[in-house]
């Protein structure tokens, strides 16, 4: 299987769908799949055009639960907004999907079924696995106080993943706390990060030398191109 991996697309469908082109993804090839490492809403404008492609195509794809979509769903469940939802960008993808919402008082439980927002979040799960690789948004969950590796990690419960999901890839990167002979593909944080710690002379997080190009090696893959600010998705090839 061929798979097309990435991360944090944040509500921008035309750069999305624009690197998945350039990599090659065909959506008629049984062979190829799209896996996508949280984070799919927030930030960018086209949350509508996700979900339809999305669900027109829902053999196609493999989601993984991002801290995002699980902002979305506290928003849901209180059905009304904080300064947490307006400034992270949930409270904007409920309205770019449901205008009205801006004017009037309405139940976003329904308002998350009506548009389909809900059948896209119904999809994503903690983790993918394959032979070689483990797929997660933010990383696998650790133990916490003294930030190791846990070798029960798969057997984690709801409130661990959550955490995980906002678990930052740069700490785990200098901790190396990585799943032995496995590579961990994530999401979460944006490379150029990653590229300035290993080579803080070369490269800059943000700036006349930053790096939003996929960080890669053995133990990783990092994917999140900060695409409100660099206009770019990160889509690797992943065959497995």
């Amino acid at each position: 299987m061929k798979y097309f991996v990435s991360a944090d697309i944040h509500g921008f469908y035309d750069e999305w769908i624009t690197a998945l082109k350039e990599k090659g993804f065909d959506i008629k090839n049984p062979e190829h799949k799209i896996i996508v490492c949280g984070d799919l809403f927030d930030r960018g404008r086209q949350p509508k055009e996700i979900i339809d492609f999305i669900l027109a195509n829902k053999d196609k794809f493999i989601l993984i639960r991002g801290n995002h979509e699980d902002l979305m769903e506290d928003m849901i469940e209180r059905n009304k907004n904080t300064f947490g939802d307006l400034s992270n960008g949930t409270a904007q993808t409920i309205v770019d999907l449901y205008p009205e919402w801006q004017i009037s008082e309405f139940d976003l439980k329904k308002i998350s079924t009506e548009t389909r927002l809900q059948d896209v979040l119904n999809l994503c799960i903690d983790y993918f696995e394959t032979k070689h690789y483990i797929f997660v948004h933010g990383w696998i969950p650790i133990i916490e106080n003294c930030c190791l590796y846990d070798a029960e990690w798969r057997t984690a419960r709801k409130e661990r993943w959550q955490k995980a999901r906002w678990q930052s890839p740069v700490e785990m990167y200098r901790y190396k706390i990585y799943e032995p002979n496995k590579t961990i593909v994530c999401g979460h944080w944006h490379c150029s990060v990653l590229w300035h710690e290993q080579n803080p002379e070369l490269y800059d997080e943000f700036g006349k030398n930053e790096n939003f190009e996929p960080f890669i090696t053995k133990h990783m893959i990092a994917l999140d191109a900060c695409t409100v600010y660099s206009k770019k998705v990160n889509v690797v090839v992943i065959e497995d």
